[in-house]
């Protein structure tokens, strides 16, 4: 066997996928309806005009508002502290909030990925242009704003065909201007998926989209079926000659003004049709009772022999556990438990901690790791931004552990950062330099075997 060289194994041969080195908007995707601009389309579709899906994604992202984004200093130096505080005025001098740009950024859950442009600026203070102010005046590069840049002004990505590695974004930008290229140092750049290294991620909507189809159209179905079944069908007669392939232009036009009011006849503002009272003649030339036009509504008898509600229903539990939401559709029935309801609930709640997970991890990767190379910082220095927790936390449950543990002769009242944590937990003001200086001159009741004590290590 010959011998791989260490030069021939550091070099990358193959590639992960068609679009990783065209650029192209799910370029494998194998249904054609969406791949491109046309799945952007698509999924902007389901989410405006379907109720489960932009319930769900409102639920998501009014929940994820409200996680509060910790930043968490790299150690416990005085500089490092500091360096937290400089963090915070980064999203504190914003031209919008930290909230606005994660709902914003929340948006890869429809379309697969979402990108922004980061722009920059000097923090001086008050400036004359008033894009350019700041409430800082510490000479450092802060965030004049993070800006969207929608999915369906995306022409595609651009790509290193040669590792497969995304560069940037090429937008349209409209007006008879040239497409803009973006490149990925100034920008953020959030997808649900790095699998086959897609550019464009996958919409969690993606399961939906079979769903969403049928659905529509028996929807579709039902309201006509609703509309006949109370307005009738409209049956119109005229003489045959007016329908004839010889038929005179003026037999035409009258007939394509019968079949217009045909159509249009509702009980609403074209509730009548104006027909001539002419009649039929005989051979003798004398008027019969039968007119020349006539128009009947045929009504519907009988009931329809399938009920339409359960299906429908069938296809909106579909698209609700599709996105792992179908707590949402518990209630609506005979069927429904607390238990049944609470696992769903936490279950849909963990996956919303993996989606704001991800726009932290970017926000620390994309953003706050930028700025320190802008600013020359010390990367010993640098802090992170952790996401607080999305379930709420159940008191009672929490009372019972502590009782189990107090129980076992550990306890938890000689460790100042684990009753921050509960008093946090229960949104009840807590000072930790007092509790920490009660803690060392009082004499603890029993020693933890679990933790460590700061008592008895001082």
């Amino acid at each position: 066997m010959k011998r791989l060289s260490e030069t021939a194994a550091k070099i990358e041969l193959g590639v992960s996928g068609k679009n990783t080195y065209t650029g192209d908007i799910r370029a494998d995707e194998f249904l054609t309806e969406l791949r491109g601009r046309r799945a952007i389309q698509k999924y902007r579709e389901m989410r405006d005009n379907n109720a489960t899906i932009g319930a769900v994604m409102y639920a998501t992202e009014q929940v994820l508002r409200d996680v509060k984004i910790k930043v968490v200093p790299a150690n416990d130096s005085e500089e490092a502290k500091r360096e937290v505080e400089f963090v915070k005025s980064i999203f504190m001098d914003m031209e919008h909030s930290l909230e606005d740009h994660i709902s914003e950024a929340l948006s890869y859950l429809t379309y697969g990925f979402s990108w922004f442009e980061v722009v920059y600026k000097r923090r001086q203070g008050d400036a004359r242009s008033g894009k350019k102010n700041s409430k800082y005046d510490d000479g450092r590069i802060g965030v004049r704003k993070i800006a969207i840049r929608a999915p369906w002004t995306v022409e595609s990505f651009v790509v290193d065909q040669k590792t497969g590695d995304i560069l940037g974004l090429q937008q349209e930008m409209g007006w008879n201007r040239r497409p803009a290229m973006i490149p990925i140092e100034k920008s953020l750049y959030y997808r649900t998926t790095s699998f086959n290294n897609d550019p464009s991620g996958r919409s969690i909507l993606r399961n939906a989209y079979s769903a969403y189809t049928y659905l529509n159209k028996i929807q579709a179905y039902e309201a006509i079926a609703i509309e006949r079944e109370l307005h009738g069908v409209p049956i119109g007669r005229m003489p045959a000659e007016y329908l004839s392939a010889d038929a005179t232009s003026e037999q035409s036009s009258l007939k394509s003004q019968f079949e217009a009011i045909l159509r249009d006849l509702k009980n609403n503002e074209q509730g009548y049709a104006l027909l001539p009272s002419d009649p039929y003649v005989d051979v003798d030339g004398k008027p019969t009772n039968q007119r020349l036009m006539d128009v009947e509504l045929i009504s519907a008898n009988g009931n329809r022999s399938i009920d339409i509600d359960p299906v429908v229903k069938r296809y909106q539990h579909d698209i609700a556990r599709s996105v792992m939401a179908e707590f949402l559709m518990l209630g609506g029935g005979n069927t429904g438990s607390y238990a049944l309801s609470k696992s769903k609930t936490d279950l849909f709640l963990r996956s919303m901690e993996s989606y704001i997970n991800t726009i932290v991890t970017v926000l620390n990767k994309q953003l706050i790791e930028r700025l320190w190379q802008l600013n020359g910082l010390p990367y010993e220095t640098m802090p992170k931004l952790v996401a607080g927790d999305v379930a709420p936390h159940d008191l009672r449950e929490i009372a019972a552990f502590l009782r189990n543990l107090n129980g076992a002769e550990i306890s938890v009242s000689q460790h100042p950062e684990v009753v921050e944590e509960l008093m946090a937990i229960a949104e009840i003001p807590f000072d930790r330099e007092a509790y920490e200086e009660r803690v060392a001159n009082d004499t603890p009741v029993a020693q933890d075997t679990a933790l460590p004590n700061p008592a008895r290590n001082s």
